[in-house]
């Protein structure tokens, strides 16, 4: 998979985070805070991460009678961070892509692609890290998903969460499956990551990597 040498340089040369600090609360991340209590995800295969801005969950299937990409549209995404291998050799070919059906919104889908029940490399997951943070910031709504909502997205998620201190090392997990839980209607119940390798990742990531 190709790197993200320009999304990686908006890191280079900035202010070191200062310490943890759980007295400072949610929102380290542009004043945002984490959903609490609901509400339910855009889909019911999905769930807020960042009510409004960043969700997460399953691969949406374009099929008009199940449109999990026109509700997604509706609930305002615009960028789809599609962490799968939804092409010909992959591990996800068999997926029904929705690359169409997103444009026709003006929607952006970004691949940053990771083999099913595996893990990227550190660097790979700063790029896509840095990737989400600095759409967020341009002020895109992120949906980030993989095929079943839970490893590899799960993944991505948790390490988001380590990077911007919403959650120490031993709680990142509970915090994790709180808002999946909480927002994610049918897949809400199942783990998440899927596999000890992912969760591994997610428990290692440094606070502001």
């Amino acid at each position: 998979m190709a790197s993200v040498p320009s999304l990686l340089s908006l890191r280079e040369g900035a202010a070191a985070p200062g310490p943890f600090n759980p007295a400072e609360g949610h929102g380290r991340f542009l004043d945002m805070a984490l959903a609490q209590d609901g509400p339910m995800g855009p889909t019911d295969r999905s769930y807020w991460v960042i009510p409004g801005r960043f969700a997460a969950g399953a691969y949406p299937d374009p099929d008009p009678r199940n449109d999990k990409v026109g509700q997604l549209l509706d609930a305002g995404i615009n960028l789809f961070v599609n962490l799968t291998q939804d092409y010909p050799g992959g591990t996800d070919h068999r997926m029904n892509r929705y690359d169409l059906r997103g444009a026709e919104w003006h929607a952006t889908v970004v691949r940053r692609d990771i083999a099913d029940n595996s893990v990227t490399t550190n660097d790979e997951m700063m790029a896509t890290l840095d990737l989400v943070d600095h759409r967020l910031r341009d002020g895109c709504n992120v949906y980030e998903h993989c095929w079943r909502g839970s490893g590899r997205t799960g993944t991505v998620v948790g390490c988001w969460l380590r990077r911007h201190g919403y959650a120490r090392s031993g709680e990142v997990l509970d915090v994790l499956r709180r808002l999946r839980s909480q927002g994610d209607r049918k897949g809400g119940h199942k783990p998440t990551p899927h596999t000890e390798d992912q969760r591994q990742m997610v428990l290692e990531w440094p606070y502001g990597r």
